[in-house]
């Protein structure tokens, strides 16, 4: 294991992805975000330890890959099929694509006249990831693909609405600058149990995806991501 300390039968590991405002560390070097206070109810709901650390997105997965992690929560996908179990989800992101004020994209077709901020390697809507005709502006991270944005680099750009909104508030600036948005998906992150978990027992197991399930039937997850600026009105709790 990568982790420092011994293992305990009740001791869980988890790699959180650092991508503020889900995972991150603050000035004072603690974890903090959308998922490690997720982590932390569930701690409370269900009497297990659940040990942490901030990971690049890379790192995440391969140590999902090697289970140097129990488990993470982050969007599925095919080739996260290949090293983990998705159990249940978590909570899900409403994925557009937005210009300012003025700039209302009522059909798909409206983007082609557009060039577009995309964070590199994020993967959003197949037709969209993978549409040529698009006008596309890669960057290093969201907020870089923010500042594009905001610059008039580019016109438009796509992710999760409310993590747009989210980094907007970061620079200062208001919502009210956006114009008509062009929804793509609803895409959820689910809690994703490694395959070579060292840790997981199907008690243990269960025990956590009860404890999901009752924290949205509590609210507790939809305060999580209010409290973070990340709530955008719908998310999968089934």
């Amino acid at each position: 294991m990568l982790w420092n300390g011994t293992c305990k039968a009740t001791e869980l590991y988890v790699s959180v992805f650092d991508f503020a405002p889900f995972g991150e560390r603050d000035d004072q070097g603690n974890i903090v975000g959308v998922i490690p206070d997720i982590l932390t109810e569930i701690e409370k709901e269900t009497g297990l330890v659940i040990k942490r650390k901030i990971v690049p997105y890379k790192r995440m997965i391969h140590e999902l890959k090697t289970g140097d992690c129990d488990f993470s929560i982050f969007y599925r996908s095919p080739s996260s099929d290949e090293i983990a179990s998705a159990e249940v989800r978590v909570f899900a992101l409403r994925n557009v694509v937005v210009g300012k004020v003025g700039t209302d994209l009522l059909w798909y077709q409206d983007l082609f006249e557009h060039t577009i901020a995309v964070p590199s390697g994020a993967r959003y809507f197949p037709k969209f990831d993978n549409d040529p005709r698009l006008k596309k502006s890669y960057t290093r991270g969201f907020s870089s693909a923010i500042k594009q944005f905001l610059t008039g680099r580019v016109s438009l750009i796509v992710g999760p609405d409310a993590l747009i909104n989210y980094h907007l508030q970061k620079e200062g600036k208001k919502t009210d600058i956006l114009g008509e948005a062009l929804f793509l998906n609803y895409r959820a992150a689910w809690m994703q149990i490694s395959h070579q978990s060292p840790n997981m027992t199907p008690e243990i197991r269960e025990k956590i995806i009860n404890g999901i399930k009752t924290l949205h039937n509590k609210g507790i997850i939809t305060a999580i991501m209010k409290k973070h600026k990340v709530y955008n009105r719908k998310y999968l709790t089934e």
